[in-house]
């Protein structure tokens, strides 16, 4: 694609280093940003990647798409937490190998599940984990009552309720607050039988630390929906882990993912045509 000119408006799906099949690469992004371009809405929420030295010194505004993933992310946050539970996976290598036996399995109810940000994405599974009569613990930066959750604390203080979760699952963007905020000092205090969920970043999560608490049997396994390096490189010891359940980033997969984006596009757009402010204007230093 040689470069755009005269394009005040973009809606960019992608842009970002991980190119990924029918997504804009981030070298065709970057040639979107001629001295016409006034504004880029972004298909995503995450945003990370899509910052130029034009977004940052406020020539163009960015904005973002949160919400439209949260349905089909949360409902990917309970199917990982029941197929852990109802040892599914374990149902499916009996069945292929024609093998009649029961298995203890786990219930929800009364168990507890500390999710890391409580952002629209976490205020859905928060709802849809009490509906399993889950206790909900969690993290916000700003500590305020939340329907449907038990606790909230910042996230200085996760390392102290990480040993209360039968289930931690990483839901917060990548910002410089929460890089790595999953360490090896938070593994190690995890429950042995704790199961770990990353739908969020794979940043936020140290994964050498990761690694080695899955290896070791710190905890009893994890769901990754996203990684340091994407693609997960083919050497990456996480593929040949047993209790290791790899998801190529797309928990988010969903058939109706176009038509809420397209609502959101359409109300920005009427408002920048009135020059009224647009809605979710990222902020490209703080991270969201």
């Amino acid at each position: 694609m040689e470069s755009v000119e005269e394009v005040e408006i973009a809606l960019a799906e992608g842009g970002n280093y991980t190119h990924y099949a029918g997504e804009l690469d981030r070298v065709d992004y970057e040639k979107f940003f001629t001295t016409s371009l006034r504004w880029v809405q972004l298909c995503s929420t995450g945003f990370s990647d899509n910052i130029t030295p034009e977004i940052l010194d406020g020539k163009v505004i960015l904005t973002n798409s949160p919400g439209i993933h949260t349905i089909p992310i949360a409902e990917s946050v309970l199917a990982a937490v029941l197929e852990h539970a109802k040892r599914l996976d374990q149902r499916r290598v009996d069945q292929m190998d024609r093998r009649w036996r029961q298995l203890m399995c786990e219930d929800l109810e009364g168990q507890t599940i500390l999710l890391v940000g409580l952002g629209n994405l976490g205020k859905r599974v928060a709802r849809l984990c009490k509906a399993f009569d889950m206790r909900v613990i969690g993290t916000k930066r700003r500590v305020e009552p939340i329907p449907n959750v038990d606790e909230i604390f910042s996230s200085s203080e996760l390392i102290k309720h990480i040993p209360e979760a039968d289930y931690v699952v990483e839901l917060a963007p990548l910002t410089p607050e929460t890089e790595g905020i999953i360490d090896e000092a938070a593994f190690r205090s995890m429950k042995k039988n704790c199961y770990f969920i990353n739908v969020g970043r794979g940043k936020v999560a140290n994964e050498e630390a990761m690694i080695r608490a899955l290896r070791e049997d710190w905890i009893a396994g994890a769901y990754l929906d996203c990684f340091r390096v994407e693609p997960l490189p083919l050497d990456s010891p996480l593929w040949g882990l047993g209790n290791v359940f790899i998801v190529p980033h797309d928990s988010h997969s969903s058939p109706k993912i176009g038509e809420r984006l397209i609502t959101q596009f359409c109300e920005n757009l009427r408002r920048y045509v009135a020059g009224e402010p647009l809605l979710n204007v990222c902020d490209p230093r703080r991270g969201y």
